[in-house]
């Protein structure tokens, strides 16, 4: 007969750990702050070169640094004007987000470590590791279990986003305007009222704008939905692409396994290719070609009377594009025709009245 033995109940990690004090304080005005514990400002925090913290930070009110460090959640509830912003969980603003350089969230802490130079470090007298003065104990288990974290490398602003390069682990939803020199690298969905990058944007996810899209360089995106204008130099996806206004390109335009579908015009000097159908309501025209998926067809014109098909619902590419179901084909029409159709154009769409106003209203 065997002896029934009990196991001892065993003590949290993070229990026995002696764990760095949190911070509060009404208001921060220091020509550098670092803690390893939480943070919490009941004020503005003005710091005149570094801000590192090792856990969560709540201010309550703005942020100015040079740089920013916050392994943890950073949480502020008015605006963000720092020179580089790094942040290991989520970003989460109450007013506009204004950063000269790279914004990167998800960082992980050795990456941060490496940035701040400590693991050149001497070792310390009593054995203890650099991650101790840099990093809450909290912060590296909740970096060990992320997928059961919501959020993890989120981005969220109810204003505006500008900043050189954006580097984002999770999603990034903004009430307001993103502008962005490139897009290095979005690992989930991407949500604005209007987006503009000067160079590449590369989403894993959704792209959705409520308004315009202006990419300057080639844009990727799993799916994307604008509620307006889409000007790229080239765009690829891997779902589907849908827009309210035109869709303007220089190079190629591709849907591999979706469709492409324009309110208005659609047009590129390269090409255009969608695994299913290429739908779109006045013109299509690719200079090197037009091709979609055999079981499926290119519709074009689908918002005008077939008498205005030769003029505003033409199909034009570099030979008849086969499986042209609407639209009329005409030869050696080119993207620059389209632009000047485009600067004649006197009729606005129901969606374009208030946007204009709109615009009125703030140049006034």
């Amino acid at each position: 007969m065997t002896k029934r033995t009990t196991t001892a109940t065993k003590k949290p990690v993070l229990a026995a750990l002696d764990l760095p004090a949190p911070v509060q304080t009404t208001r921060l005005k220091r020509k550098q702050f670092s803690s390893t514990g939480d943070v919490h400002i009941q004020g503005d925090a003005v710091i005149a070169t570094q801000f590192i913290v090792g856990g969560d930070c709540l201010i309550d009110g703005d942020l100015e640094a040079e740089e920013v460090f916050c392994l943890g959640k950073l949480t502020v509830t008015g605006d963000i004007r720092v020179q580089s912003l790094y942040v290991g969980h989520a970003l989460d603003a109450g007013g506009n987000i204004d950063v000269e350089y790279l914004i990167k969230t998800g960082c992980s802490a050795d990456w941060m470590a490496r940035m701040l130079e400590l693991d050149q470090r001497k070792p310390a007298a009593d054995g203890s590791s650099y991650m101790d003065i840099l990093v809450h104990p909290a912060i590296l288990a909740r970096y060990d279990h992320q997928d059961a974290f919501g959020g993890f490398g989120d981005i969220q602003a109810l204003g505006y986003v500008a900043c050189a390069d954006l580097d984002c682990h999770g999603n990034v939803q903004l009430d307001d305007v993103l502008e962005v020199g490139e897009i290095q690298f979005v690992g989930g969905h991407l949500s604005a009222a209007a987006i503009h990058v000067a160079g590449d944007c590369n989403c894993q996810g959704e792209l959705f704008s409520e308004t315009d899209i202006q990419v300057e360089g080639a844009l990727f995106a799993a799916n994307l939905i604008c509620q307006g204008n889409l000007d790229v130099a080239s765009i690829h996806s891997q779902g589907d692409i849908s827009n309210w206004g035109y869709l303007r390109a220089t190079g190629e335009i591709s849907s591999l396994r979706g469709e492409i579908h324009s309110g208005r015009w659609i047009a590129t000097k390269g090409s255009i290719y969608a695994a299913k159908y290429i739908k779109s309501g006045e013109s299509i025209v690719a200079e090197k070609g037009i091709s979609c998926g055999a079981d499926y067809g290119i519709l074009a014109a689908t918002s005008l009377p077939r008498s205005r098909w030769a003029t505003h619902g033409f199909v034009s590419a570099a030979s008849k594009p086969r499986l042209l179901l609407s639209g009329q084909f005409v030869e050696g029409k080119k993207l620059k025709h389209i632009d000047a159709l485009e600067k004649k154009r006197e009729t606005e769409l129901d969606w374009e009245v208030p946007r204009r106003l709109k615009r009125e209203m703030q140049l006034s």
